[in-house]
């Protein structure tokens, strides 16, 4: 079927941190072989809307992270497309669809329309599990706390035992 974001400029891609779950790391690095390291990081919280849940405490300098993609814009945008949409994290690959609606300020006329006819690329139930288990280990690093890298290398081993 017809890609409605063949028809945008990668605004969203280009305007927001691309937040992402460990899960969604984890299948980067699988599909693209690489490390972590050279496309996550944990992002100091200065985000106007957030969820609380995702929220990574930590006892370095500024202690609140929310773990996302380096770069900005994506870091796997090639020629305003993903290079890894296949792998790339559900909350992109649902995009503009949120759990509750959606959002197209990005978007063209044509793709809002097209994606009003459409729907989402990604079953909301698939996304919905996902952010639910991530929610639980990210409760559970914030009980114990560390680091930073402390908490990336516990969310990346936590994701792979769920």
């Amino acid at each position: 079927m017809f890609n409605p974001c063949s028809l945008c400029p990668a605004s969203c891609c280009k305007t927001y941190i691309i937040t992402t779950t460990s899960f969604d790391v984890q299948r980067v690095c699988q599909a693209t072989g690489k490390k972590h390291e050279e496309f996550a990081v944990l992002h100091e919280l200065r985000l106007l809307n957030y969820d609380p849940d995702m929220v990574l405490n930590t006892t370095d300098r500024y202690g609140h992270y929310i773990l996302g993609f380096k770069s900005h814009p994506c870091t796997f945008l090639e020629n305003n497309r993903c290079s890894i949409y296949e792998s790339a994290p559900l909350s992109c690959r649902h995009f503009p669809y949120t759990v509750g609606n959606m959002n197209t300020r990005f978007c063209p006329l044509p793709s809002q329309l097209f994606f009003r006819l459409k729907g989402p690329e990604t079953d909301k139930t698939i996304l919905l599990t996902e952010l639910k288990l991530y929610k639980e280990i990210v409760k559970e690093w914030n009980e114990k706390s560390g680091t930073k890298d402390d908490c990336i290398n516990f969310l990346l081993g936590s994701s792979i035992s769920h």
